[in-house]
């Protein structure tokens, strides 16, 4: 009957590390998800509105109420911020500012010299 009993404790410990190992997992995923989220929303801020694919005067104001109400559920802006990532960040790289691209032109004349 002992021999009953370190059975099931052994399979209750191996499931309990499972659980552990299980909710570590998705602990990393959320944080990726949210992390993903965050890049989104900044990108977004600096956005300007003829930066996006197929430009018009909603683009910005529809992709921040996409991302803020997607929000409440995790997993669901985390999907956002990726769908905002393939479909705006990759196709439409944002413009640097006028002090980078100064930068460049000035990298590029010392390097012609």
């Amino acid at each position: 009957m002992s021999g009953n009993g370190g059975i099931f404790a052994g399979a209750a410990l191996g499931f309990l590390w499972l659980f552990i190992l299980l909710l570590f997992f998705l602990i990393a995923v959320h944080i990726t998800l949210f992390v993903f989220w965050l890049i989104s929303i900044i990108d977004l801020a600096h956005r300007k509105n003829d930066e996006f694919p197929n430009p018009n005067e909603n683009s910005k104001t529809t992709w921040l109420i996409i991302l803020l109400v997607t929000l409440l559920v995790p997993v669901a802006a985390g999907i956002a911020a990726i769908v905002y990532f393939v479909t705006v960040m990759k196709k439409v790289p944002r413009k640097g500012t006028q002090s980078e691209n100064q930068n460049i032109q000035e990298n590029q004349s010392i390097q012609n010299n």
